[in-house]
């Protein structure tokens, strides 16, 4: 674990290498294909019922400290569940908000001082939840993305194409790497092709992009999203892999073409429309 400063903001991160979060694959490759029907809907749920824990968490707190609180006056004890109310309340509609935006597409952010309540925060409640109701990492990773995807789309502000970075992964497909990597150098995109986390982060800090288009696992991408997307806003690509993690992964062309509109706020020429392999 180390201390990263990103756009003056220092963070704990665990190094990351190529692989490193596959090492518990059994090497079944049906267990590394990107999961089918992980809407973002999978996501909301569960966030859905970890708000719900944590509002039956507080009232078990509150019942519990409540005889104590007697002791400091018959006030405490409603003041405190008036506090806790509040704090439980609040969460809920920052849900009811990140539902609302996704449903009529307007980003309805949530800001603590200068920054923004980030969706983020929750996903290490949300996957230890989902593991406990035995639904996959992947599968809660693929619908983290969309729904963070989605909401950068809402919110994207148009850049210069030197300040957008595309990251891909050392494992995409020569062919795919050829693809990307032609169009970016037309466009003007700085394009890199890294082994892991570590390298991107690295990466990033150097150039100082303004937005970021990621391709990776699921797993690394929630990752790289939690590191950097309180500074820069990513979308990211989640790979399939249909030799297993880590060679000759593949992606979706129009996925990509679609995140490099939203961030250069323009179509691309005809010429430089990446081919549909959907």
């Amino acid at each position: 674990m180390n201390d990263r400063t990103i756009y003056g903001e220092t963070i704990k991160i665990s190094d990351r290498k190529l692989g490193d979060e596959w090492k518990d694959w059994t090497g079944r490759i049906t267990d590394c294909k990107t999961p089918e029907q992980s809407g973002k809907r999978l996501y909301l749920y569960i966030m859905l019922l970890a708000i719900m824990g944590a509002g039956l968490l507080l009232f078990l707190i509150w019942y519990l400290v409540g005889p104590r609180l007697q002791q400091l006056g018959s006030w405490a004890p409603a003041a405190a569940g008036i506090g806790f109310s509040i704090v439980w309340a609040g969460l809920f509609l920052w849900y009811i908000l990140i539902v609302v935006s996704l449903l009529f597409n307007k980003h309805l952010s949530v800001t603590i001082g200068k920054r923004e309540f980030l969706i983020t925060k929750t996903i290490p409640l949300v996957s230890r939840l989902a593991k406990r109701i035995g639904v996959s990492k992947d599968r809660v990773g693929n619908s983290f993305v969309k729904v963070v995807n989605n909401l950068v789309k809402m919110s994207a502000k148009k850049v210069h194409p030197c300040d957008l970075m595309i990251l891909l992964p050392r494992c995409l497909n020569k062919e795919y790497i050829e693809t990307i990597t032609n169009c970016s150098r037309s466009l003007h995109i700085p394009t890199f092709v890294v082994a892991g986390g570590s390298k991107a982060r690295e990466l990033i800090r150097k150039n100082k992009p303004e937005a970021i288009i990621g391709v990776a696992c699921e797993r690394d991408l929630v990752s790289g999203i939690q590191d950097v997307l309180n500074s820069v806003p990513v979308i990211g690509i989640p790979n399939k892999r249909p030799e297993g993690p880590c060679k000759n992964t593949i992606i979706d062309l129009e996925e990509m073409e679609i995140a490099i509109q939203v961030f250069l706020g323009k179509p691309l020429p005809e010429h430089l429309t990446l081919p549909s392999n959907s």
